[in-house]
């Protein structure tokens, strides 16, 4: 778990436990690596810590069924994240507390060219 600041804002990354993994690409690294790499990415990435914290405080002071959980899914060029294949398709929501990532996929090709 990591946190991320944006202003006076603060929201935490977290991989769920049982995340899923797949990966089309030959990757050495285990479960472990993958969890660090995509926690420090939307940590220190501005744009995702921007978003997902402004998102996790709205979702915060919002009444009734907008206090639900938002689904989000981003990709990203692996070399951001520093693991291997081309592409990195992260999955997840948002909520009162922060982004939850659940799924990570490394891709091979960009899913528009598949």
């Amino acid at each position: 778990m990591k946190k991320m600041h944006y202003g006076n804002f603060v929201c935490e990354v977290t991989v769920v436990n049982e995340f899923i993994f797949r990966s089309e690409v030959e990757c050495l690294y285990d479960r472990d690596t993958v969890v660090y790499a995509v926690e420090r990415f939307f940590s220190r990435c501005t744009r995702f810590t921007r978003e997902c914290t402004r998102e996790s405080w709205q979702i915060r002071i919002a009444k009734g069924k907008a206090r639900r959980p938002h689904k989000f899914t981003y990709l990203v060029p692996g070399v951001l994240m520093e693991l291997p294949g081309k592409w990195v398709r992260v999955g997840g929501d948002i909520d009162v507390v922060g982004v939850n990532i659940k799924k990570v996929e490394l891709l091979r090709e960009h899913p528009y060219f598949m």
